[in-house]
């Protein structure tokens, strides 16, 4: 701020920033080539793929819209709407060369370019409606004095409370506009493949266009779990067979990767209540991130005891650690430090957890590696409660 005293404890902040801000722009610069790099390869499949495939080239079609979406998300109505340009310059000349001779073609694809750029500005447009709010809440936030610290925490917690809401009409919107497209697209994907000779590049086109299409599927699920979750469903259960539920799950994944999982079971059996299913996920988020980020040879110790009202399931690892820069993020939504990571398992692990009126922390182990520990309360919660104003501390 302009009249900011030099001596202030913001300085370090602003000094921070600047340190910062060359691992900003490589991070912008790999988004933007990741982006180009989408839109050249669904062009790339337009190419190599004959117009006798009515039905690939339509899929290919859609498969736009994933760069486009993102660099909305990313950017805002500026980078969905340059993307969707960009997508329509590697496409138009397409059209024009593949139907020329099919007016009534072409006329439906040039339609298809118009949807690039309305939904690249649409959803950008509510990113960054959403983006100027979380900053809007932030800035409140910083002004805040230090002698008043459990208020800043409480209205960091409201603040989140409130990007959540925010983030959940989004996500309902994203839903209804390509869950329907990407449903329409796999349909017509299954009909082309089982009529595909196998062994043939156009074979392999689909195999890749389905692996994609599971992938978002997936994404869409992971979003729609975060942004609409349903209040637990409560009963008495023991946390051991949750942990042993997710051991088994997880053992072929620990193998693949060489990490030896370690189940401490000697704590006294205490009787919860919790939902089931709903705490195996954050567990097994847990255990999977963990295994993630054990070196090979690893280990990964699982446990958890009593302390005080609260039963705490402990996940430790022999990874590298976090970086402090990213401690204070690591349960925003969509941060992630994975190659093909959403971001969001954390997240909806923690909202799952602050629904049981738990926590969920992350601490670093010394020399190296990481602990996750998730306090789960003794006492009976009420499901309808659940997801109220007070269980919105821990959210």
């Amino acid at each position: 701020m302009d009249g900011a005293d030099p001596s202030s404890p913001r300085q370090p902040d602003r000094a921070g920033s600047e340190r910062d801000r060359p691992q900003v722009i490589s991070g912008h610069a790999k988004r933007v080539a990741a982006l180009l790099a989408a839109v050249a390869a669904v062009s790339l499949l337009h190419v190599l793929t004959s117009p006798r495939h009515v039905l690939l080239h339509a899929l290919y079609e859609y498969l736009y819209y994933a760069p486009i979406v993102a660099a909305a998300y990313w950017y805002g109505a500026s980078g969905g709407l340059l993307t969707a340009l960009a997508a329509s310059l590697a496409y138009i000349p397409h059209i024009r060369t593949a139907w020329a001779d099919n007016e009534a073609y072409t006329a439906s694809q040039y339609a298809q370019v118009v949807a690039f750029h309305l939904l690249g500005g649409l959803v950008g447009l509510l990113m960054t409606s959403q983006k100027r709010l979380t900053a809007r809440y932030r800035d409140a936030a910083t002004t805040s004095d230090a002698r008043h610290r459990d208020l800043q925490e409480s209205q960091e917690h409201l603040r989140r409370a409130e990007r959540l809401s925010a983030l959940g009409e989004i996500a309902a919107g994203l839903a209804h506009e390509l869950r329907n497209p990407l449903a329409g697209v796999r349909g017509a994907l299954d009909i082309v493949t089982s009529r595909l000779q196998p062994a043939t590049p156009e074979a392999e086109f689909a195999r890749v266009a389905t692996t994609e299409l599971e992938r978002l599927g997936r994404l869409l699920e992971e979003f729609l779990a975060y942004a609409r979750p349903r209040p637990p469903r409560l009963q008495a259960s023991a946390l051991q067979p949750v942990v042993d539920r997710v051991t088994a799950l997880l053992a072929t994944e620990a193998e693949r990767r060489h990490v030896q999982l370690v189940v401490d079971g000697s704590a006294p059996a205490v009787s919860l209540e919790i939902d089931t299913e709903q705490i195996t996920q954050v567990v097994f988020n847990v255990v999977l991130n963990a295994i993630q980020a054990s070196p090979d040879g690893g280990r990964v110790l699982i446990r958890h005891f009593a302390a005080g009202p609260f039963v705490v399931l402990s996940v430790d690892d022999e990874g590298c650690g976090i970086p402090v820069e990213h401690v204070s993020r690591i349960f925003e939504p969509f941060f992630t430090s994975k190659h093909r990571g959403t971001g969001l398992g954390l997240a909806v692990s923690q909202r799952i957890v602050g629904a049981h009126g738990g926590t969920i922390q992350v601490e670093p182990r010394v020399p190296t590696g990481t602990s996750i520990r998730v306090h789960l309360p003794l006492g009976t919660l009420h499901a309808e409660s659940s997801y109220g104003p007070a269980s919105a501390a821990h959210a």
